[in-house]
């Protein structure tokens, strides 16, 4: 055997597509770009991107965010003083910033953690945290287009309700009714983050495309199902 041929001929791994390429991919080519990811995970440029586009929406939103803080306080505690409000507020202003930096990197662990539990306990398969938390993070630039798409919306209507959930359909003083969360869990950017990072786990676990929807979109029914158990028990 000719070895130096050998090494001539043997096949070249693909390059791995750039920071560019990818964020553009998640968008024209989740599937491809997701198997990009899974085989040469990174998470470092979408998480910067995730946690400044939070710090900067949570600025941006602060009188809506306090808004709605005094409206369930009051609805909870009516006796509390103007006096009570103004340091509530003081401190949520001062809060809401670093929760949002906090919680942007903590939130995508937790998904990544979900994933790896789903994939290697449930499912019998086998990855490593890091890919799954790289397909969680990469994932995040469906919402980091969501947030910059809503964020200018609901500020013009004055509330902080997605634009884009079928909650938008009821008026804005319906937002503690059932229907109005049931409605706000069907939201267009939510699906689609749903389909790319079902993209990334196929990917991770070389599943079939239908076989990874179906378990994402199974969490995401049962979240859904939680979220709304709890909406109701504290309304």
């Amino acid at each position: 055997m000719n070895y130096a041929d050998a090494g001539v001929n043997a096949p070249v791994s693909p390059k791995p597509l750039g920071v560019f390429e990818r964020f553009i991919g998640v968008f024209t080519s989740p599937a491809a770009t997701m198997r990009d990811i899974a085989a040469h995970p990174t998470w470092l440029p979408p998480m910067i991107i995730a946690v400044l586009v939070a710090l900067v929406f949570s600025i941006f939103s602060q009188d809506l965010i306090l808004e709605r803080q005094r409206t369930e306080v009051r609805k909870r505690n009516p006796e509390m003083t103007e006096q009570q409000l103004a340091v509530m507020e003081k401190m949520t202003k001062i809060s809401t910033p670093i929760m949002a930096v906090v919680m942007t990197p903590i939130v995508y662990l937790l998904i990544g953690g979900v994933l790896l539990f789903t994939g290697n306990v449930l499912l019998g398969g086998e990855a490593k945290f890091k890919t799954l938390f790289a397909t969680a993070s990469w994932s995040g630039v469906i919402s980091v287009l969501s947030t910059l798409i809503n964020a200018p919306v609901m500020k013009a209507r004055g509330v902080l309700e997605s634009a884009t959930s079928l909650a938008f359909l009821l008026p804005p003083e319906d937002n503690q009714t059932p229907l109005y969360f049931l409605l706000s869990q069907i939201d267009l950017f939510t699906l689609w983050w749903v389909v790319v990072l079902g993209f990334g786990f196929a990917a991770a676990y070389k599943l079939t495309t239908q076989k990874s929807m179906t378990v994402l979109f199974i969490w995401w029914a049962a979240l859904a199902a939680v979220g709304f158990g709890v909406k109701m028990m504290f309304r």
